[in-house]
């Protein structure tokens, strides 16, 4: 994929409004691939020349992360977690059923760009799955019903900020702080 000026010209943009720094790719790679549906070779490589690190390095992280991709992704990109929680719990039928809803192989990005579904190996939700992600958006305790919703709102088109609060609603589940989250030992303590 050849970028255009104005496309160049915004990947520019998204690494000096990161100052420039390594330390932010992953967050450039996000922000690129926000605007242009993919992390093209040409961007790639201007990322490399810009951060004045090599290639091989932004491509690394591209490819290892799964919610990056080389390739066009829809406008609404949908993972869905693989996890093995999430499996016992039925994500990878559920899976199935929305890409037969939507008409898109898993894995795939449907031929009109407005929709890609695929497999994420992790959320961070595994006490509210299965669960999934739309854009880089948490989807919590999905179901077949929750899902032709969600199908219906990608085929309809409608914004992210337009979808239920609900779809995107994460429960804090903490019952027992514990010695880690409740810590009564005051930073230094252990040391003097």
């Amino acid at each position: 994929m050849s970028l255009t000026q104005a496309e160049r010209e915004l990947v520019l943009e998204i690494v000096r409004r990161h100052e420039t720094q390594p330390t932010r790719l992953v967050q450039i790679l996000r922000e690129v691939q926000d605007h242009l549906r993919c992390i093209p070779g040409e961007a790639m490589a201007m990322l490399a020349n810009e951060l004045k690190v090599p290639c091989t390095q932004v491509q690394g992280v591209a490819e290892f992360y799964s919610f990056l991709s080389l390739e066009p992704q829809g406008r609404y990109h949908v993972l869905i977690s693989d996890s093995i929680s999430d499996q016992m719990l039925g994500s990878r039928e559920l899976a199935s059923t929305l890409s037969a809803n939507l008409g898109v192989e898993i894995g795939k990005t449907r031929a009109d760009g407005r929709v890609s579904l695929g497999f994420t190996s992790c959320t961070g939700l595994c006490d509210q799955g299965p669960a999934g992600l739309v854009n880089g958006c948490w989807l919590p305790r999905l179901d077949a019903a929750r899902l032709d919703r969600i199908a219906s709102l990608i085929e309809a088109e409608t914004p992210l900020d337009e979808w239920p609060e609900e779809f995107f609603s994460v429960d804090d589940n903490i019952h027992k702080t514990g010695l880690l989250l409740d810590n009564p030992v005051s930073p230094g303590a252990a040391l003097a």
